[in-house]
């Protein structure tokens, strides 16, 4: 009878470890999902530089939600760093075959930065003309368990509505 009792404790352990790892694979694998799209506007030429407005939409079209940490946006220019965004320490949990949107993080671009990347950024959106960018988003999924790292980059065409 006692062998019955401890092959009956090994099977629900053995149990409950397939359905923990089968439950953090489909988090795994959602998290792996995820959609970004990422628009950029010019906000405003001013003294101080050019301001970028970056909206963030994340879609998750799994049948899983989580949460991710509030994006870091970076912005450059032939390969060269122009602007950052602040970081903000918030989760946003984004429900499952749902999306999230994520407006206005402004990135300020300083004219001593768009100097030293070249004179071609700021002339062609002084001239209303098209230039384009990269944008990377930075954050991390948070599972419960585990964090697991996320990041997307973007080439974006920014054009001045002035």
């Amino acid at each position: 009878m006692a062998n019955w009792k401890k092959i009956g404790i090994i099977s629900g352990i053995g149990a409950g470890l397939v359905g923990v790892y089968s439950y953090a694979s489909r988090l795994s694998k959602a998290s792996s999902r995820i959609e970004t799209n990422i628009k950029a506007n010019i906000h405003s030429i001013k003294l101080e530089g050019i301001t970028i407005r970056i909206d963030v939409k994340l879609k998750n079209p799994s049948n899983v939600k989580f949460k991710i940490k509030y994006p870091f946006v970076k912005a450059q220019y032939k390969d060269s760093v122009i602007g950052t965004s602040q970081v903000i320490d918030k989760n946003i949990e984004i429900p499952k075959n749902g999306e999230v949107n994520i407006e206005g993080i402004m990135i300020l671009v300083p004219y001593t930065g768009l100097f030293s990347v070249g004179a071609g950024l700021m002339k062609a959106l002084t001239m209303n003309e098209a230039a384009i960018i990269t944008v990377k988003t930075i954050s991390q999924v948070d599972l419960g368990w585990r964090k697991l790292p996320y990041e997307k980059t973007n080439d974006i065409t920014l054009r001045n509505k002035a």
